[in-house]
């Protein structure tokens, strides 16, 4: 039996931790996930995640068993699911993924412990709830996690958490850079060109080219990575200018493109689950925000810049920027070489 805060006592050996469905509130997350481990050490912790992401993160994160849990959109696959869970026998439910499907789920999956914060109206499937008011100061997605967890009563430990790639992966990064004519020994920049998002959050190509170009008369190796939502950027940059631009958009998997910026000596991203596995891997970042507020979503520990213009239209959630883009237009290529050269000549 375990004592847990509320002078209740339950016996907690199975916990069930829901993750956010995305790369980027996953590994924001992660801190949460290991205090809870450090309160409960003796209980076998499943991470429940995104079927995209399950292959990372039991990667990045071995000491937990990681499944995936599929995007719920209809009754049955509610009910299927739900019986899955419930065959897994837990005991409590940390529900970061904040939906009512979410807290539906493990409701009817008859978890007996079942917490989380109480938004969109599932505070009544919950055991142990967390109340947002709507004078509440928003916080970074990091300190909101263990914000749930302190004000269940649990211990959260803030310090920054760095995370390893095994070596087989780390080598086989090394082979593909080696392959694509980059040798890592000798220093490379990662950027992440596009957004999955929309091309709100992306830096406009003029000034990608312009940065690259900078870059490249200091002959910095280049290696473009994302997802098919980068490979337009990607194709434009290689396309127009000439010499060490590697174009690996659309073209690596999860887990290859994630061994790619381990080996960087530096990641230069927008608002992105690429950024944040950037900043958990320990790769020195520059991280370019207009559209969204850094203070909430942004690399949360060293090393790492962020690069940030007010805007009266910001923080928005538009995919196209119906006005002139300039929260990241506003940012010159100048300033970011600026802060590259600063971390590459240390």
């Amino acid at each position: 039996m375990t004592t847990y805060p509320g002078q209740h006592r339950i016996n907690l050996m199975k916990i069930a931790v829901h993750l956010p469905r995305s790369l980027g509130a996953s590994l924001l997350a992660v801190p949460c996930v290991k205090s809870l481990q450090e309160n409960f050490p003796t209980a076998s912790i499943t991470l429940l995640s995104d079927e995209k992401l399950v292959n990372l993160l039991a990667t990045l994160l071995p000491e937990f068993q990681v499944i995936a849990l599929p995007d719920i959109k209809d009754i049955p696959g509610l009910q299927k699911n739900a019986g899955r869970v419930k065959e897994m026998g837990f005991d409590l439910a940390l529900l970061l993924e904040e939906s009512l499907v979410s807290a539906l789920l493990f409701y009817l999956a008859r978890v007996p412990q079942r917490w989380g914060y109480d938004r969109e109206g599932r505070g009544f499937m919950l055991t142990r709830k967390v109340r947002l008011r709507a004078s509440d100061p928003r916080l970074h997605l990091k300190h909101h996690y263990l914000k749930l967890l302190e004000k269940l009563g649990l211990k959260v430990d803030d310090r920054p958490v760095y995370l390893k790639l095994p070596e087989p992966q780390l080598t086989a990064a090394t082979q593909k850079l080696i392959g694509a004519g980059v040798d890592p020994a000798s220093g490379f920049v990662a950027i992440k060109p596009g957004s999955s998002y929309g091309p709100a959050r992306s830096w406009p190509l003029e000034n990608q080219l312009a940065l690259v170009s900078l870059l490249q008369d200091k002959n910095i190796p280049l290696i473009l990575v994302g997802s098919t939502s980068s490979t337009s950027f990607g194709h434009s940059i290689k396309s127009e200018l000439d010499g060490r631009v590697v174009n690996f958009c659309g073209q690596l998997s999860l887990e290859e493109t994630a061994g790619v910026i381990a080996l960087a000596n530096l990641f230069l991203g927008n608002d992105s689950g690429l950024t944040q596995l950037a900043n958990f891997l320990g790769v020195p970042v520059v991280g370019l925000f207009g559209p969204t507020d850094p203070r909430v979503c942004g690399p949360c520990q060293p090393p790492a810049v962020v690069l940030h213009k007010a805007a009266p239209c910001a923080p928005c959630s538009y995919k196209n920027c119906p006005y002139d883009h300039r929260c990241l237009k506003s940012i010159s290529p100048a300033e970011i070489f600026e802060v590259i050269s600063g971390f590459i000549s240390r």
